[in-house]
């Protein structure tokens, strides 16, 4: 168990909640502290999935101090285009100054900065907040993106070295709500938001179809226009290849 009164004590602190498996033991791990006024922040992008915000709407009937920070990622890709996990030059902002498609779309690490990532990030600045701890570990990714001291702040991941299953037992023994996300979706961890387009990896179709399958047809016809606009370009990339062999 961490040192949590050293690592704490004269700290303006911050737990980031996002209601998935991770953040959420972390709430309860430190359940004395965030009772004492530990002050845990969730950024609500406007188009969280149903099954997150109702463990969020559970975890804050006990929180004293949880602090809403607001985004609208639907209004975001309006302007901005549809997330994918793979993009192309002409479907760029800068391709779309050029007209050189119908198709805008931007990559899913642009859509989950800008609409969460940066506002929690920007509000840590504006609320002078020095620690922040978050639920990120190891055997999400293999390689954590910031932990103890940064130019911003310092971090701390009470979770870094725990696995998957520890969490899951963690949650279980402490009687934890959990999201019945985790039942039906097959990757580490839960959808963002319900109308993302993007980690195709994370195997959405079969959750909304499970879940919410009204949302199904939408997402088809997200990805049969992302699909449409790659097409393009794949085939001028095979025409350039072939033109290639072509030399010998």
């Amino acid at each position: 168990m961490i040192q949590v009164d050293a690592l704490l004590s004269g700290r303006r602190c911050a737990l980031q909640f996002s209601g998935g498996k991770d953040s959420l033991a972390c709430v309860y791990l430190l359940k004395p502290w965030v009772l004492a006024g530990l002050p845990v922040y969730w950024t609500h992008t406007g188009d969280t999935i149903p099954e997150t915000l109702a463990v969020v709407e559970q975890v804050r009937q006990w929180v004293p101090d949880f602090r809403v920070i607001e985004a609208d990622v639907l209004a975001w890709k309006h302007v901005n285009g549809t997330p994918s996990d793979v993009t192309t030059a002409q479907s760029t902002w800068m391709g779309q100054q050029y007209a050189m498609t119908d198709t805008q779309l931007v990559g899913r690490f642009d859509c989950c900065w800008h609409n969460l990532m940066k506002p929690m990030h920007d509000r840590m600045l504006a609320d002078g907040v020095d620690l922040v701890i978050r639920g990120t570990k190891l055997a999400d990714t293999g390689k954590v993106p910031a932990n103890g001291a940064t130019e911003h702040y310092d971090v701390l991941l009470p979770l870094l070295n725990w696995s998957h299953a520890q969490v899951f037992d963690y949650l279980q023994e402490v009687g934890a709500p959990m999201s019945p996300v985790y039942e039906h979706f097959k990757a580490i961890s839960a959808p963002e938001c319900l109308h993302c387009s993007a980690w195709w990896d994370d195997g959405k179709a079969q959750y909304l179809k499970q879940l919410h399958p009204e949302k199904v047809p939408q997402y088809q016809v997200s990805l049969q226009q992302i699909r449409a606009e790659l097409s393009k370009r794949l085939q001028e990339l095979d025409s350039e290849l072939k033109e290639c062999e072509s030399w010998h």
